[in-house]
């Protein structure tokens, strides 16, 4: 009995694994839905600064970045734009495209003999239908398609803060289903959306489940340095960081009124506040805020 109990819990995770997999394939595929229209573009006003943004800091690096007065912005006055802009998804973008240089163009082809095993049709709901290709990218193309893979990214950093909160695997598995489609979060990341929140969203999700990661028991807090890294990238990509300062310090003090306070939440806190806001501080649009 216990054998056919593992077999049966090793069926079931391998279904919910698949299903999670499958449902962050579709979160990025319905959000290329752009591109399938229209090619390779930016679209909206905003989203066309940040890729002028990124471009800048491709060509010139962040010492001159940061020091950048533009005077094609806010015409005729002119706009210091490191000392005004949130610069973590410029960052995430080029990183992305400079990473991107070293991949050799390789085309593969899942082996006929492996789809022979999937039911008539089923290539299709692959990734790339079976034949998947990789080379280098332009900057152009990875500022077009990173709100599409910061969108999927989401939707799996969601399933994990839902495990972790609810302690539901099948929770999980629906809170996937749902950030892969919900419009207040598809609408902001669409690729060729090139703006702040597409990335930030992602880096609040990872954010709040380290957070919670690190206090599901008093031995958990160290967990509060990788939660701290999370909330400065989530600082460096969009004003609404805020959101996050605040809802984390509520969350610490409800469990503290609720007589759960213990040496791990002291710590996992006190990690948390001083890595997020050291990291923050660097920020040259944030500076001394965090502590005024």
């Amino acid at each position: 009995m216990r054998i056919l109990r593992w077999a049966a819990v090793a069926v079931i995770a391998f279904v919910q694994l698949a299903m999670v997999g499958y449902f962050g394939l579709w979160a990025y595929r319905v959000r290329m839905h752009p591109v399938h229209e229209y090619g390779y573009l930016i679209h909206e006003f905003d989203p066309w600064f940040n890729f002028r943004a990124a471009q800048f800091l491709a060509k010139n690096g962040w010492s001159k970045f940061a020091k950048w007065y533009d005077y094609m912005s806010w015409y005729p006055i002119g706009r210091p734009i490191g000392t005004t802009t949130y610069p973590g998804m410029q960052f995430a973008s080029v990183w992305i495209w400079q990473a991107m240089k070293y991949v050799p163009k390789t085309v593969y082809n899942v082996p006929k003999e492996v789809l022979a095993y999937f039911p008539k049709g089923w290539a299709r709901y692959l990734p790339g239908h079976g034949k998947l290709s990789f080379a280098p990218m332009s900057l152009n193309d990875v500022c077009v398609l990173t709100p599409a893979w910061f969108g999927a990214v989401a939707t799996f950093f969601l399933v994990l803060l839902t495990i972790e909160t609810s302690e539901s695997s099948s929770a999980g598995v629906a809170a996937g289903l749902v950030m892969a489609i919900i419009p207040a979060h598809l609408m902001r990341s669409n690729a060729g959306g090139y703006d702040n929140e597409s990335v930030a969203v992602t880096c609040f999700c990872a954010t709040f489940w380290l957070w919670c990661r690190s206090v599901r028991t008093p031995k958990s807090w160290l967990w509060g340095v990788p939660a701290g890294v999370a909330y400065f990238t989530a600082a460096a990509t969009w004003g609404g960081y805020i959101f996050v300062n605040n809802l984390i310090g509520l969350h610490a003090a409800a469990l503290v009124a609720l007589g759960k306070y213990n040496s791990g939440l002291y710590r996992a806190y006190t990690l948390w506040y001083l890595v997020g806001t050291l990291g923050a501080m660097q920020v040259p649009v944030i500076g001394y805020a965090p502590l005024k």
